[in-house]
């Protein structure tokens, strides 16, 4: 009896970390499944592989592989339930509430975006893409404030920021700021010369500020860059239909009414 419960204690002791290696086996057998189904845009079987993945060890960090191929794949609703019990396994995990963040906009849902990159924000206020993230999601509703206060602190961080100067230009066109949006673009085409969509998107600009020849001379530089572009030829020759069309006639002269009749005058009694 003493030898059979000495057997029993033995097996105890030594029973859970096979059991666990097993399990960390089996994890990493799914995840590399997972992660080279991903890696093949295979989404369906990278979603299968990683959901074995979370049903045996549902970490924070494996609920958020299984959510990026569910966004891989569109489908937005179980990816945000998949980053939500990431988040709920660690909260401190800021990068799954990036990526909720971002299928959230995904769904149009720009206010708990907002809420989630602001999260990420409080806790690293030098993290560029939750604050790209927060911009874009505000410019899409319209917060054009938050959206420039962030892209100015993306700016003011790092100067040559591409896509910051590209999101900071789109607030300052839908403002109205046409001169500051303009010098964004040149900056621009400071930093990639040979990029005909900055002279185009410049071009566009110096026609809403009524600069048609800059804005034509734009459009040659993108043609020089890419000579067969439709859309760019499409438009040079509707600014230059713009530039040659006659000055409009001043308004005609206002109307007189005839003076109305005056009285006759009367006789003194």
């Amino acid at each position: 009896m003493k030898k059979l419960l000495y057997l029993i204690a033995v097996l105890a002791l030594f029973a859970p970390p096979v059991v666990h290696a097993q399990k960390k086996a089996e994890v990493s057998k799914w995840g590399r499944e997972g992660v080279e189904a991903q890696r093949n845009k295979n989404w369906p079987k990278a979603i299968s592989a990683f959901r074995k993945v979370v049903e045996l060890d549902p970490s924070s960090q494996n609920w958020e592989y299984l959510g990026a191929a569910y966004r891989n794949a569109g489908n937005l609703g179980e990816a945000i339930k998949a980053f939500t019990s990431a988040i709920e396994a660690d909260s401190e995990n800021v990068s799954a509430y990036s990526n909720r963040a971002f299928a959230l906009i995904g769904q149009k849902r720009y206010d708990e975006a907002i809420q989630d990159c602001t999260e990420v924000v409080n806790r690293q206020p030098d993290n560029v893409n939750a604050r790209r993230t927060r911009a874009f999601a505000a410019s899409s509703k319209g917060d054009w404030k938050m959206a420039m206060d962030d892209y100015n602190a993306i700016l003011n961080a790092h100067h040559n920021d591409m896509e910051g100067l590209k999101g900071r230009a789109y607030v300052e066109m839908q403002t109205k700021d046409y001169e500051k949006a303009i010098a964004d673009y040149s900056e621009l085409i400071n930093l990639k010369p040979k990029d005909p969509d900055g002279y185009l998107k410049r071009s566009r600009l110096y026609e809403l500020k009524g600069d048609l020849p800059k804005a034509i001379a734009d459009c040659d530089q993108a043609l020089k860059l890419k000579p067969n572009d439709k859309e760019v030829q499409s438009r040079k020759k509707a600014l230059e239909a713009l530039q040659n069309q006659p000055p409009p006639l001043p308004p005609p002269p206002p109307r007189h009414s005839p003076a109305a009749p005056q009285p006759a005058p009367t006789k003194p009694s």
